[in-house]
């Protein structure tokens, strides 16, 4: 079984003797994962909104848009319409981009919808976890720490029942703190005010529902055509991985 957690945060976390990195956006993008993996769709992370695009158009898949415009987004209701088969592109400043870096060992997204599923996968492993809590970003681009996404590790930490570092342990002190209402903890917070100023509450909802999902959204390689990319796909069950996944998690790094 795993044998310690350890919690870092943002990009420059390095995973470095870690047989399994967690990427933890809470608000929005692991949330959302973990809707379009539990539903059989494959989630292609990317950083930018126009890359996706061009990527969607050349491996048949959907890129999301803006919650704004309607369509799929990282909005997590309105991706409840995909199913197995459905390749979703998915954009995130956050948690897409943190996804998309070169890491040592398996790489998987969590959030509360699904830690005790991620958790019990990862129990299995032999080695250390690594929980990178995406975060946001202040105005010049620095990393502005996330309530949400502590919140999330610690309850990944719970789960997982092993030996962790002070870091992970202190969130797992925080979600403890906060399990008789996690709604009202992820409404408080700075985040989760944001989107509720925003019109987007329900996705605040959504983010606060634990274990609703049974999903593990891996990164796996994903042959769509003449292209490979690197998806998320729910390995939590073999009949939910598509045939055209190959069976490696050997990272291809971006161009």
């Amino acid at each position: 079984m795993a044998d310690f957690v350890h919690l870092e945060w943002g990009r420059n976390a390095c995973s470095d003797g870690f047989a399994a990195t967690v990427i933890v956006d809470c608000l929005s993008f692991s949330t959302a994962t973990s809707v379009a993996c539990g539903r059989g769709a494959l989630v292609v992370p990317v950083a930018e909104r126009e890359e996706g695009k061009a990527l969607a158009c050349e491996i048949g898949g959907d890129c999301a848009g803006n919650r704004r415009d309607g369509g799929f987004s990282l909005s997590p209701p309105t991706l409840m319409g995909l199913c197995t088969g459905n390749v979703l592109v998915l954009p995130s400043p956050n948690g897409a981009t943190l996804s998309a870096l070169p890491r040592e060992g398996r790489v998987f997204a969590a959030a509360l919808r699904n830690a005790a599923a991620v958790a019990a996968y990862l129990a299995e492993f032999s080695g250390k976890v690594l929980l990178v809590a995406a975060g946001e970003k202040w105005p010049d681009g620095s990393l502005r720490p996330a309530f949400e996404d502590q919140l999330a590790c610690g309850a990944i930490a719970h789960f997982l029942a092993c030996p962790m570092s002070p870091e992970a342990s202190i969130a797992r002190a925080g979600y403890l703190s906060c399990t008789d209402d996690l709604h009202e903890a992820l409404q408080g917070c700075a985040s989760g005010q944001e989107l509720t100023h925003y019109g987007y509450a329900a996705d605040v909802e959504w983010a606060g529902e634990l274990n609703a999902e049974g999903c593990v959204p891996e990164l796996r390689h994903v042959q769509r055509g003449e292209r490979l990319v690197n998806a998320f796909v729910d390995v939590s069950h073999a009949s939910h991985v598509s045939s055209t996944v190959e069976l490696t998690s050997e990272f291809i790094s971006p161009e």
